[in-house]
């Protein structure tokens, strides 16, 4: 399978680790030594308590706006079989991309690989992964989810179902198509992203991303 190494994308997950561990222990620190002083803190004034009413709301809309795109919820996934060939076009995508997408005429800018994870922790790879990559502009990303087959009494592909569901509620993806066989077959997407910020891409910026 040819495909460029994800290493950047990882790497910004095990900083934000990193930060994240370093924040905990910064708070228990804090913590120490709010709790050796709390008879010199000030009093809260009516100004911190507006401010921190405005916090609260802001985090109130905010988490409302998380719940609306929760694709881990319990909506119903329709499962599909370990060798189903996955194909999708968002509304007004040209019908061009899922044929060249099957062709393999797209070369991917980036990869990711779901085996092994829960479907919890898939979701939150990918939509953390989705957001990365139009950040940076890459057009054309592979998604390799596998085929379950280990599953196979249920004949169902867990992941695999799960992501062609997520992938079509993101308003980042432009269209989707199983893998030519050389780049994982059924077990992987060929996934084209709207253009980003840093992306201004025309058609015929987007046909360069074609294998030569």
């Amino acid at each position: 399978m040819a495909a460029k190494s994800n290493a950047s994308f990882e790497d910004l997950l095990k900083e934000e680790v990193i930060q994240h561990v370093h924040n905990i222990d910064l708070v228990e620190k804090v913590g120490k030594v709010k709790r050796m002083t709390q008879d010199k803190v000030a009093t809260q004034t009516p100004s911190m308590d507006r401010d921190l009413a405005k916090i609260k709301q802001e985090a109130a809309v905010k988490d409302t706006k998380e719940e609306t795109i929760d694709y881990v919820s319990s909506t119903f996934v329709p499962m599909v079989a370990p060798n189903e060939v996955l194909s999708y076009r968002s509304p007004g995508a040209q019908p061009f991309l899922l044929k060249k997408l099957k062709n393999g005429e797209y070369r991917e800018a980036d990869f990711i690989d779901l085996h092994g994870k829960t479907v919890e922790a898939a979701y939150e790879y990918t939509r953390r992964y989705i957001l990365y990559a139009r950040e940076r502009g890459f057009r054309c990303i592979l998604i390799i989810h596998g085929k379950g087959e280990r599953d196979h009494l249920k004949r169902k592909a867990t992941i695999k179902s799960y992501l062609a569901h997520w992938l079509k509620q993101m308003p980042e993806v432009l269209a989707y198509h199983s893998a030519p066989e050389w780049k994982g077959g059924t077990g992987a997407l060929m996934v084209i992203l709207k253009k980003g910020d840093k992306a201004s891409f025309d058609n015929r910026e987007l046909h360069a991303l074609r294998t030569r």
